[in-house]
């Protein structure tokens, strides 16, 4: 079966309840995978009512036969969620629910690496307590030898030095191509049997990846801008598949945009392992590494034991939290 295929099958009164997962919503119809087969189902209205969640990508749902099409009666509790506050409105936008891992996708170039993108994308997943690992895809883009980062080195230059820091950081890396096939073994050893979110900023791979690690998705791919230099759309809203060794992977529209949802100041700090580590020295509890006196963070700085731009990176999120 095409992983992205969906059956609908004939429900009558009186069959029992089944229970899925929320693979994809489109038009108010809901794609739920029910480990037989996907099922089209419809959103009852007392669950409208009462539920003050949306169902997301991701949820678990009981469905119920009702006349000749299924219903999601119920939600179940999530477990984890990455979530963000949605474009315009003032409320929380669930891109998937019940997450295991977080695949924080950039490419080597074209585009260049969005660095406050992939921290807070790191960010979000420390904070919604959700594995993160960075994939550096585009690799067969970046000779060794050549103005690019070198394959699996990280390279000489600006971008190939931003990158080696988040391995210094203890962030897992993977070099991967989806175009040489570079890293897919391994990539898709660390995706079997786990429900994993790829996800970044538009045009660094990520529907590519995809197609090359699951025969028969045919995900759309699109082309870089060349006046522009980013990445167009191809992806318009989350959607989860199946992955044939087990679990899911769910691929998410390229993030232009990236506000944290019901950010607390005081914890933001914990999606910034080093700054959270060394600010456990300053002499404020309280401190938020602006320009408090004494504060270890800023002198972490200074020395070069922190990154001055991951430090831009949190007080920018600080900034954007004490506003909400």
């Amino acid at each position: 079966m095409n992983p992205g295929g969906v059956s609908t099958p004939s429900p009558t009164e009186g069959s029992r309840p089944s229970f899925g997962r929320v693979l994809r919503i489109a038009g108010g119809v809901y794609h739920v995978d029910d480990s037989n087969s996907v099922i089209r189902a419809t959103l009852r209205g007392r669950v409208k009512r009462t539920d003050s969640r949306i169902v997301s990508v991701g949820d678990l749902v009981e469905l119920e036969p009702v006349g000749d099409e299924m219903r999601i009666v119920r939600v179940g509790p999530r477990r984890s969620a990455l979530a963000r506050h949605g474009v315009s409105k003032r409320r929380e936008q669930v891109i998937v629910a019940n997450v295991d891992q977080v695949a924080v996708v950039v490419s080597v170039t074209a585009p260049d690496p969005d660095f406050l993108m992939v921290d807070r994308l790191l960010a979000l997943a420390a904070l919604s307590e959700i594995e993160a690992f960075l994939v550096v895809n585009k690799t067969d883009l970046a000779p060794v030898g050549g103005s690019g980062p070198a394959r699996g080195s990280g390279g000489g230059d600006a971008a190939g030095s931003g990158l080696r820091q988040y391995a210094a950081l203890g962030v897992e890396t993977m070099w991967t191509s989806a175009e040489s096939a570079e890293g897919l073994e391994a990539l898709a050893a660390r995706l079997e049997g786990r429900v994993t979110v790829l996800s970044g900023q538009s045009g660094v791979g990520k529907s590519s990846l995809l197609n090359a690690l699951v025969p028969g998705l045919d995900l759309r791919v699109g082309q870089i801008s060349a006046r522009r230099g980013r990445g167009r759309h191809t992806t318009v809203a989350s959607a989860l598949y199946r992955y044939p060794p087990g679990g899911y992977v769910a691929d998410t529209p390229g993030l232009q945009y990236l506000a944290l949802w019901d950010l607390d100041p005081a914890r933001l700090q914990r999606g910034f392992v080093e700054i959270a580590a060394v600010g456990e020295g300053c002499r404020f509890a309280d401190c938020r590494h602006r320009v408090e006196p004494d504060c270890a963070v800023i002198a972490a700085v200074e020395r070069g034991t922190i990154a001055r731009r991951r430090r831009e990176s949190y007080l920018r999120l600080l900034d954007e939290a004490e506003k909400t």
